[in-house]
């Protein structure tokens, strides 16, 4: 016999004998399944309101530099007055200027900012 194996059934042996004498004296061995594991230790912390804590007002202040934006690009003026622009000229300035919105979203803006823009140019 190989003496790797035999060293290992003489280790063995006193666990063997505690686990005998534990299981004579009234002990129970509970053996768990695969699936079960230790419950999670609660947590006071929740990290998803650190990460949303200020999102409402910085939304709030982006969408008013948005709304000054799209007042600038409203309105035309010429030797012959003021002309409003389309939505979908607003928004093709404001992507010249960098801003990538949509049209439905230049319009949700001026409406809620009350930006008056010129009828016509729909693309829905």
């Amino acid at each position: 016999m190989d003496t790797l194996i035999q060293l290992g059934y003489e280790r063995q042996a006193p666990i063997e004998a505690a686990t005998a004498a534990f299981l004579a004296s009234g002990g129970q061995v509970r053996q768990c399944g695969l699936s079960e594991t230790q419950p999670k230790p609660i947590s006071m912390w929740n990290s998803a309101i650190t990460r949303r804590k200020d999102g409402r007002r910085e939304f709030t202040k982006k969408e008013g530099e948005l709304a000054k934006m799209v007042r600038d690009a409203a309105a035309i003026v010429t030797e012959f007055g003021t002309v409003r622009r389309t939505p979908i000229e607003v928004r093709n300035k404001l992507r010249a200027l960098g801003e990538k919105l949509t049209t439905p979203q230049v319009e949700q803006i001026a409406a809620k900012y009350r930006i008056e823009l010129a009828d016509g140019g729909a693309t829905r």
